[in-house]
């Protein structure tokens, strides 16, 4: 079961109020994911409190957060328990602060097909070498 981390899925909730309809989708998408993954529900999530449960990060703070480098964590402090799907890596590589605006362009003429799951396995590779390069 994957860990919730809330830092995480504020940011990804952040980016619901996007102008793009597909970025904002792609933020919907992921965020349930991220509460599935976790065995938690949207009620869960949105109580002021939410129950003990295995694998709930707490939101870090300033003095506490993570490094970059520690160990078992990914991008943007998730935790690495699987292999992150297309999408996830599309929309990773897009709130990236490290991907260049030339790339994130590129990759917006993607965003239909990545959503629709319909990318050619050439996309994918090339996809995962983006996200390796600019965001793991």
């Amino acid at each position: 079961m994957a860990q919730l981390n809330r830092a995480t899925l504020a940011r990804v909730l952040d980016v619901l109020g996007s102008e793009h309809a597909g970025e904002a989708l792609a933020a919907a998408k992921l965020a349930t994911a991220m509460v599935h993954d976790a065995g938690f529900t949207w009620d869960d999530v949105l109580r002021s409190e939410l129950p003990a449960k295995q694998g709930l990060l707490a939101a870090p703070s300033f003095a506490e957060s993570p490094s970059p480098a520690a160990p078992g964590l990914g991008p943007m402090g998730m935790r690495r328990e699987r292999d992150l799907s297309p999408y996830e890596q599309f929309f990773m590589l897009l709130l990236s602060p490290r991907t260049p605006s030339h790339v994130k362009k590129e990759l917006r003429g993607w965003e239909t097909r990545v959503l629709d799951g319909e990318i050619t396995p050439q996309e994918t590779q090339d996809l995962r070498q983006l996200f390796k390069q600019f965001v793991a």
